[in-house]
């Protein structure tokens, strides 16, 4: 193996212990390190690039080649963003109040006595996140990389992400990712003698065993490519098609294990490893 690819899905994956210590083992047997920041919320790319600061010495840090979906994006072909879902900057006109901080800096702009928008700068004063805020929610961010916007956030009314745009370096919308819920019925089935118990279930004896149901309501993202018009129903199946184009002949890919059950099944010739 000459290098090995990471696909990193979520702050919680780049965390584990299991990550750091596979990527430590094969830079310690001189294998090239890269990462993909895959994460639908573009706004945790740069919590991501910080916390591998914590995780690995500087000089490994050197030597991982770090990449987003953003930057394997940047030239792909895309079509205009509409004015309705473009990210309008017009409050930087109003009032503000700055916060330094270690990391960069807090603007919070005012209209009527409230927080209407806020912006987070690096410490060059670039901004990394723009947000409009309504009755003191989130409805829209704008997510920069050097300077550049690379992607617009919505949020629905439960300060849940509802949709993300991911743009080409020329403001182009190449990928429109839809987020969409689904009730999902849930069962556990164990021995009557089992010290694991739910006690937020309702539960029932069922043949010497004992059943646990419950339901919840869980998320997927539907994505849209205006490279070619290419309609995906699971993430899963987007991370499979880039993947396909980034990882060569000689590369390991490795995976969260969280994520193995959907994204394996649309690589089924790939060799995986997880962590």
């Amino acid at each position: 193996m000459k290098q090995a690819i990471f696909l990193v899905t979520s702050l919680a994956g780049l965390k584990k212990l299991t990550f750091k210590q596979k990527v430590q083992s094969l830079m310690t047997d001189q294998v090239q390190v890269t990462i993909i920041l895959a994460m639908i919320q573009f706004n945790h790319y740069e919590g991501a690039r910080r916390l591998m600061h914590d995780l690995f010495p500087a000089e490994q840090v050197a030597k991982l080649k770090v990449v987003s979906l953003a930057n394997l994006m940047s030239d792909a072909p895309g079509i205009e963003v509409t004015a309705s879902e473009q990210f309008k900057s017009d409050f930087e006109t109003l009032p503000a109040h700055r916060f330094e901080a270690a990391e960069g800096v807090t603007v919070r702009y005012i209209k009527d006595g409230e927080i209407t928008a806020e912006v987070n700068e690096d410490v060059n004063q670039k901004p990394l996140l723009k947000t409009r805020f309504d009755k003191h929610q989130p409805v829209q961010s704008a997510v920069y990389e050097a300077g550049r916007e690379f992607g617009i956030l919505s949020y629905d009314d439960d300060n849940n992400l509802s949709q993300a745009l991911l743009l080409n370096q020329q403001g182009q919308l190449v990928t429109r990712f839809i987020r969409h819920t689904q009730p999902v019925n849930i069962a556990y089935t164990m021995g009557r003698t089992s010290k694991l118990v739910f006690t937020e279930m309702v539960s029932e004896t069922e043949k010497g065993h004992v059943k646990y149901q419950d339901s919840e309501v869980q998320a997927y993202y539907e994505v849209v490519s205006y490279q070619n018009y290419d309609r995906f129903d699971s993430v899963y199946s987007f991370y499979a098609s880039v993947l396909e184009q980034v990882v060569a002949a000689d590369s390991g890919l490795f995976i969260d294990l969280n994520d193995n059950p959907k994204l394996a099944p649309y690589l089924p010739q790939q060799l995986i490893f997880n962590y």
